[in-house]
């Protein structure tokens, strides 16, 4: 399977680096450039991509408001964040507006192949230092497991796969409304507030396991 990929940079020599990494493998395909994130949301209406490799900083609208854009229009594509920024409250914005994952330009060429592999296939991709700086701010204490519920673990090992509620509530015999609650529950007890947080935070407190090169 070749893996459609879109990107959405505003410098032109980083989108023409990062093309020739990626078309080096022959199951990555690069279908359009952007410049601008107005642009990039057009392009994905048009190539319906598997991926989107987006920067923060765009022209036109910025790479969050890009992202909650194409992900209410193409709920299917994986959006993942390639920036020059660590802060914290960067990354934050971002898992909470949808992204598959967040990638850090100054990471190997190895990381961002994977790292696109492993989001088409529904993981969540982070760079190394994000995670871990991610789950040492956490205040809460590591044994968060106990008060979720076998219920709620299951719901928790099964978002990790990137499987959407409707999906979810058929496998479990609930309702997708029973999902949506459970969610809420599991946020309310990780203190997270989307479902990207409550998987790095579960992973990195061994309240679940997740595999595949750069997930969390």
């Amino acid at each position: 399977m070749v893996i459609k990929i879109v990107l959405a940079e505003d410098h032109a020599l980083v989108r023409e680096g990062t093309r020739q990494i990626l078309e080096q493998e022959t199951d990555l395909n690069v279908v359009g450039e952007a410049s601008r994130g107005d642009e990039a949301v057009r392009l994905v209406g048009e190539l319906q991509p598997d991926v989107v490799l987006m920067d923060m900083r765009l022209p036109g609208i910025n790479g969050i408001e890009a992202t909650r854009q194409i992900l209410a229009q193409a709920p299917g594509t994986r959006v993942v964040i390639v920036s020059a920024h660590e802060d914290e409250d960067y990354v934050r914005e971002a898992l909470a507006a949808g992204v598959a994952g967040y990638i850090l330009k100054t990471a190997p060429a190895r990381e961002l192949i994977e790292g696109v592999r492993a989001a088409a296939a529904g993981s969540l991709v982070l760079s190394p230092s994000l995670s871990s700086r991610l789950a040492q701010a956490r205040t809460q204490p590591a044994r968060a497991s106990d008060r979720l519920s076998p219920r709620e673990l299951a719901i928790l090992r099964e978002i990790s796969g990137g499987r959407p509620n409707k999906e979810i509530a058929k496998d479990l015999g609930i309702s997708t409304r029973t999902v949506e609650g459970h969610l809420h529950n599991i946020f309310e007890k990780l203190r997270v507030s989307s479902r990207t947080e409550a998987v790095v935070y579960a992973a990195h407190h061994g309240i679940i396991s997740m595999e595949g090169p750069g997930s969390a």
